[in-house]
């Protein structure tokens, strides 16, 4: 879509060797309002009342706060999250109010837990002093445990209802948070090495570049890429692709020309990459004609062998160029893709060609007038993948991979959310997959899943993506995706753009007041979090790989193994906690440290030397004696890699 500008586990210990990790810190905080005249971290006003977030009629420290006035019997002032989070990390939702010039109010107070309203309890229960006082501030605390929350259900947001049966006069409210659950206890990792279900692949190390890039070829460019350690490449670049003609270098005829052609890229894919990269063929103004002589030039006559050829870039979207007699139809496209095909493995038989695909047999149900039957539930949809995939099955051509793209955000951005919510990638791989057996059948074996873009936000992006928060969300989904069957992952993208117009809360983390989806800046001053968070990848894993299962009993906490064909293993540690230094329990089974092992750390103290003007530097350290040892620190908001080399 981008454009030029664990869940909570029981982790189950082996018996091998165990390391406590002992450290102690502050707990995560989690605010919806304090005074701004807006919510923060993503929430949203779903009212039905009269309500004004910035009321300056009775004031808190000075700050405004929200004025609510039921007008009418039944109203509710209602706030809605824009993701849904487990309630185990907090224990209750807090918030001062104020009657303004009249005392008490008949008001029940619900919380939506698993997209369910809970049954009503009078507010008077959880106001320190029984009611609601006149031009006075007291507190409320509404404990998750009155409702029957446990940890495990999900909170997406609660209601304030008017339970009188008639209008009433305004009262105010303001610092409404959730009160953080501190974690008191070491944190259980296991590492279990005598499984390994998946390898890493060399398309995991996977970035975008775009034809926009003026300095592509350029010296500092190519050392940059080196440096970072990506692998495999995509281009021409997302939206773009769908009206680009690769023989101009012109998008829907223009007479100006991009800044990177396709020989520049190939200049630099071909060495860096061996080939595996992704191809973007023009779906939306282009023609299979158009896409095989592109295979031609690239791999018969230029011999440059790049591997895999997707067809259109998320064309069942609006916001796609698509000029066919009806956009974005899947049925239009899949009879396309078809051609394509035929057309392109004509030229060369040892490419793979992608189909674009989204999951859910219901999403992007663009014309509701082309419905399949699903052969094994016999429910009938039509979703964009549903229908596309029947199609194709009617029409006997089966893609050699579909293609996922993820943004978890758009706009409005929230620090806490983003970095609790990679359990979708177990549940969107399992779409895809139920839907290509479902509708292919036994041919579904011989289909691939592959991520060809991630990144937080695909909207307007703020400051967060600048910041060591993207960089542990990028370094969590990277160990996610090991955890899947997603055969790549490409990161979206190398170069962007900087932007002051997204969001720049001071409730998300972060020093530079602008937002960039690109790894480094244009002109190449500054490499952002991510980009260190790309070279830990590679010191974590290699193609070939042994991914090992691991299991962390803290969300906060995400912990990943590989195994190395010499046997030695290597863990990466992300800190998603905003304040705490996490103590941690390490036990093995199948494998014991023995000797010392180094330890690589990116993390708040790394990327506030270029806050200072300083070179920014991943932190190098050795761990002596590991059976021993009985003190590390997983600072907040970090990355680690611990390589050990020494095993029985």
């Amino acid at each position: 879509m981008a454009f030029y500008n664990r869940v909570w586990s029981k982790a189950v210990l082996g018996s091998m060797a165990v390391l406590a990790i002992s450290t102690t810190g502050a707990a995560q905080t989690f605010n919806i309002y304090e005074g701004q005249s807006v919510l923060q971290n993503a929430w949203a006003d779903w009212s039905w009342c009269s309500d004004n977030l910035g009321s300056t009629a009775f004031t808190y420290q000075g700050k405004p706060t929200i004025e609510v006035t039921y007008t009418s019997a039944w109203q509710g002032f209602q706030l809605v999250s824009n993701s849904s989070f487990p309630a185990g990390y907090f224990t209750s939702l807090h918030f001062l109010i104020n009657g303004g010039t009249s005392a008490g109010r008949t008001i029940n107070f619900t919380y939506t837990v698993n997209g369910t309203n809970t049954t009503a309890i009078d507010l008077k229960k959880f106001i320190q002093g029984g009611s609601v006082a006149q031009n006075s501030w007291r507190n409320v605390t509404i404990p998750f445990t009155a409702f029957g929350v446990k940890p495990s259900d999900t909170i997406s947001g609660f209601t304030l209802q008017e339970a009188s049966g008639k209008a009433q006069t305004a009262f105010y409210v303001t610092q409404i948070g959730f009160t953080p659950n501190i974690l008191r206890t070491p944190v259980k990792v296991a590492i279990n090495a005598n499984t390994s279900p998946r390898k890493v692949d060399q398309k995991h190390f996977g970035v975008n570049v775009e034809i926009w890039d003026a300095n592509f070829t350029s010296i500092a460019n190519k050392n940059l890429l080196t440096q970072s350690g990506f692998k495999a490449y995509r281009y021409p670049g997302g939206s773009l692709s769908d009206a680009y003609d690769w023989v101009t270098n012109t998008t829907e005829g223009n007479t100006w020309t991009w800044a990177t052609n396709f020989e520049d890229f190939s200049s630099i894919a071909v060495p860096n990459t061996g080939g595996q990269c992704f191809i973007t063929a023009n779906y939306g103004t282009g023609t299979p004609a158009q896409a095989a002589a592109w295979v031609r030039y690239s791999n018969i006559t230029k011999g440059r062998a790049f591997k895999y050829w997707e067809i259109g870039n998320e064309v069942y979207g609006t916001w796609e160029r698509d000029a066919h007699a009806r956009a974005n139809d899947p049925v239009i496209y899949a009879t396309q893709f078809a051609e394509y095909y035929k057309q392109m493995k004509a030229v060369d038989p040892t490419i793979k060609v992608g189909a674009v695909s989204t999951p859910g047999e219901d999403g992007y149900a663009n014309y509701p007038d082309e419905v399949v039957t699903n052969p094994r539930t016999g429910a009938k949809h039509s979703g964009w993948t549903a229908v596309m995939l029947s199609t194709m099955a009617g029409l006997g051509v089966t893609p050699d991979y579909i293609i996922y793209h993820r943004y978890p955000q758009y706009i409005k951005e929230c620090d806490f959310t983003l970095l609790i919510g990679n359990t979708s990638w177990y549940s969107d791989m399992a779409d895809l997959r139920q839907q290509l057996k479902d509708y292919l059948g036994s041919a579904n074996t011989k289909v691939q899943i592959m991520c060809t873009e991630n990144n937080s936000d695909a909207g307007t992006e703020g400051k967060q993506m600048c910041s060591i928060v993207n960089a542990l969300f990028m370094a969590d989904t990277f160990g996610t995706v090991l955890q899947t069957e997603c055969s790549s992952y490409m990161w979206w993208d190398w170069i962007n753009g900087q932007s002051t117009k997204g969001d720049q809360g001071s409730w998300l983390y972060g020093w530079r007041p602008y937002g960039d989806e690109g790894i480094v800046s244009p002109d190449f001053t500054q490499t952002y979090p991510v980009f260190y968070a790309e070279q830990l990848f590679n010191l974590f894993a290699a193609a070939g790989d042994s991914v090992i299962p691991v299991t962390s009993s803290y969300g906060l906490l995400s912990a990943y193994a590989t195994k190395r064909a010499d046997g030695s293993v290597r863990l990466m540690v992300v800190n998603k906690h905003s304040t705490q230094q996490i103590a941690t329990q390490f036990a093995f089974t199948g494998f014991s440290p023995t000797g010392p092992a180094t330890l690589y750390q990116y993390g708040i103290a790394q990327d506030n030397l270029a806050k200072n003007g300083k070179p920014q530097v991943i932190a190098t350290s050795t761990i002596k004696s590991w059976p021993t040892l009985t003190t590390l620190s997983f600072p907040p908001y970090s990355i680690s890699v611990i390589v050990l080399t020494h095993h029985k």
